[in-house]
């Protein structure tokens, strides 16, 4: 080896030799000395070396507010992840508002006259209001009205007629032609009529008050009664959104004959959460607004939990009875009245109430939804005074005959208010991380940059014991970097 290697090997040993060990201990002391961390600096020597009182109370201190942030975090962060809700309610004032559908059936929707045809049929509607199917005897020639598969064709037939029933009709002050703007359809109720459903043009008012919305004079003609379930004479009002099907109505008002009755409504918006949120209770709801949406019913759009109901009653009560109902939508053979009133409606009545079933339907909510509640008032109708002119218009032969099958509803706004019912997020990303800045704020004085500088410790140390298991000199990084 030549002299200048010797003395360049004994410059090197001499410069270790020299410069002082580097330990944890050391990382940790410039880490306190530079941190904005509260009282990370009173804790390291020499307040700690060997134990002072001062040392020991720091440390304490510091490990105390450490748990009780601990504590606090986890708190926050379990709050966070179970999701919970607040619920908004914000009542506007509107230019429009959408009307809803108004559908309106007879409380007999079998005309007597039409079922004359068959001698046996009132004997049977009356027994069959009673319960009593099984004592009927069917005899020729009529007994295959009885037994065989029905059409729509022959259900429509033996209703009441809409034209004849409807009298006159008014909306926004105008009167017009009944039937233009009354759609027929098949209820559980029977052949119904409904304003404003799935119209190319949903209705909408501008005004409020009850001369300024939907005016009905109804005829229910009890001449033409037939034995039903219910004994009551009048007219089943279910009002509904104009997209749904006038059987997913939850509200509905009665209206009796000889009186005006007055529906003042108002309209209510629900808007719930999705998943993970839950809308009630434990319940989630579906969010039909997302463009992942894919509506599950194969018979009913759009998709409710009342649309979602009703075809599941359907389609089990079409797997036990194997025929259709005439509200069914689908296609299949449709019920003849024995099977209809032994059957199918005695079905569709249980299985509706039946808890258990209904779970079984897995139907879920949708998020989005509006409710009408309605205040409803009568009066007698007409006065005494119009008694005169109404005889001579309507052809009712009597006064008594009059009061007894004529009727007034409006339906209206009581006013251009819309409720809105809105359940938003308790807890939203920048309110977590607000509360965990405030409580690491509170315990230790941090912020987002002392995340950072603990993050670089936590590296330093790792960086420390990889040259310790390799052998190497620990280096100082957090000053040399």
């Amino acid at each position: 080896m030549s002299v200048d290697e010797n003395k360049t090997e004994t410059v090197k040993f001499d410069a270790d030799r020299r410069s002082p060990k580097y330990g944890l201990k050391d990382l940790w002391i410039e880490f306190s000395q530079s941190t904005g961390l509260h009282a990370v600096d009173k804790v390291k020597p020499p307040s700690i070396s060997p134990f002072s009182i001062r040392g020991l109370l720091w440390m304490l201190a510091l490990c105390s507010s450490l748990a009780f942030l601990i504590y606090n975090l986890v708190g926050e962060i379990g709050n966070y992840y179970s999701y919970p809700t607040v619920t908004k309610v914000t009542p506007s004032i509107q230019s429009s508002i959408e009307f809803p559908a108004v559908t309106i059936c007879n409380r007999c929707t079998l005309n007597n006259t039409r079922l004359g045809v068959y001698p046996e049929m009132e004997a049977y509607f009356f027994n069959v209001s009673f319960g009593r199917i099984q004592n009927i005897s069917f005899s020729a020639p009529t007994s295959e009205v009885f037994q065989e598969p029905l059409s729509l064709e022959w259900w429509k037939n033996m209703s009441m007629e809409g034209s004849k029933m409807l009298y006159q009709c008014i909306f926004g002050g105008e009167i017009f032609d009944c039937m233009t703007r009354f759609r027929p359809v098949f209820t559980t109720e029977g052949l119904c009529h409904t304003f404003n459903y799935n119209a190319s043009d949903i209705v909408k008012v501008r005004t409020a008050g009850e001369g300024a919305n939907l005016i009905i004079i109804f005829k229910i003609s009890q001449n033409d009664y037939t034995f039903r379930g219910n004994m009551a004479a009048g007219i089943k009002v279910s009002l509904h959104n104009p997209r749904l099907h006038p059987d997913a109505s939850t509200t509905v008002v009665m209206a009796a004959p000889g009186f005006s009755t007055y529906v003042a409504l108002q309209k209510t918006q629900y808007l719930y959460q999705p998943s993970p949120y839950t809308a009630f209770d434990d319940i989630k709801c579906v969010d039909t607004n997302s463009p992942e949406f894919v509506n599950p019913l194969k018979y009913y759009s759009p998709y409710t939990y009342k649309h979602c109901l009703i075809e599941c009653v359907q389609m089990k009560a079409f797997n036990v009875c194997g025929c259709v109902g005439p509200v069914d939508p689908r296609d299949g053979l449709m019920c003849s009245l024995v099977k209809l009133d032994s059957c199918y409606r005695p079905f569709v009545g249980s299985v509706s109430k039946d808890g258990n079933f209904v779970r079984e339907c897995r139907c879920a909510s949708e998020c989005l939804f509006d409710r009408y509640t309605a205040q409803v008032s009568s009066s007698s109708f007409p006065a005494s005074i119009w008694v005169n002119n109404f005889l001579n218009t309507t052809r009712a032969h009597t006064k008594e005959s009059m009061q007894d099958n004529f009727l007034e509803l409006r339906v209206f706004y009581d006013q251009m208010m819309v409720t809105s019912i809105t359940q938003q997020p308790q807890y939203t990303v920048a309110s977590l991380f607000s509360n965990i800045g405030g409580q690491t704020g509170l315990c230790l004085g941090a912020s987002i940059l002392t995340i950072m500088e603990i993050t670089e410790l936590l590296v330093c140390i790792v960086l420390f014991l990889c040259d310790k298991c390799r052998g190497r000199k620990a280096r100082n990084r957090i000053n040399n970097w």
